[in-house]
C-alpha cells in the first residue's frame, strides 16, 4: 500500500517560506508557537498499526528543496518509508521546460501518472489540493486544509478508515 504526501498534511504550509541561503523556515511573523512537522506525530500515529505503508513524496518540495533535502527534515521512522517522489530528475530529467511542465501539471494529475509507473494494489492520497484529480479517483484522496493538515479530526478520522480499508483489501 501507498501513501501519496503532501507535506501540506503535516506542516502548517501558510507560514512556510524558502530562501535560497537557510532553505525552508518557518516565518517569524505568521507562525509564532509554530513548528515546522508539527502534525508528524499524528501522521506517525496512524501510520503505526501499518508497518508496510511506504511513503511517495507528492509536493513542490520534490524541487526545492529536493527530495533528499526534505527527507532529511523528516524523522528516521518516516524516512525509512520512503519510495520515492512523484518528481524526480532520472524520470522527468533535469531539462528546465521538463520542469516547467511538471510544476503546471496539476497535483491529482502527477499522482496518477506515479501511481501509472509504480502500479501499487491500494494507494491513499492525502492532499490540500483537490484540483486536477481526476473524478474517477476522488475515492483515494483524503482531502486536508494547509492550515490545520491532519491536526483537524475529520481528517485524523478519514485517512484512518481509508488505511484500514485498503489493509483490509490487501489482506482477503
Amino acid at each position: 500500500m501507498v501513501l501519496y504526501l503532501d507535506l501540506d498534511g503535516v506542516v502548517h504550509h501558510e507560514a512556510v517560506l524558502w530562501h535560497p541561503r537557510i532553505g525552508i523556515h518557518m516565518s517569524p511573523y505568521e507562525a509564532a508557537g509554530r513548528a515546522l512537522f508539527e502534525w508528524v506525530p499524528l501522521l506517525e500515529a496512524a501510520l503505526d498499526p501499518y508497518p508496510a505503508v511506504a511513503l511517495v513524496l507528492s509536493s513542490t518540495w520534490c524541487i526545492r528543496p529536493g527530495y533528499s533535502a526534505t527527507l532529511k527534515r523528516l524523522p528516521p521512522s518516516l524516512r525509512s518509508r520512503f519510495i520515492g517522489g512523484t518528481y524526480h530528475k532520472r524520470v522527468h530529467g533535469a531539462d528546465p521546460w521538463n520542469l516547467s511542465m511538471f510544476r503546471a501539471t496539476p497535483r491529482g494529475v502527477q499522482v496518477m501518472d506515479d501511481v501509472l509507473r509504480r502500479k501499487p494494489r491500494q494507494w491513499i492520497a492525502l492532499d490540500d489540493d483537490l484540483e486536477g484529480w481526476p473524478d474517477t479517483t476522488r475515492h483515494h484522496v483524503v482531502e486536508c486544509h494547509g492550515a490545520t493538515g491532519l491536526s483537524n479530526p475529520e481528517v485524523q478520522r478519514e485517512l484512518k478508515e481509508r488505511l484500514q480499508r485498503c489493509h483490509a483489501l490487501l489482506s482477503a
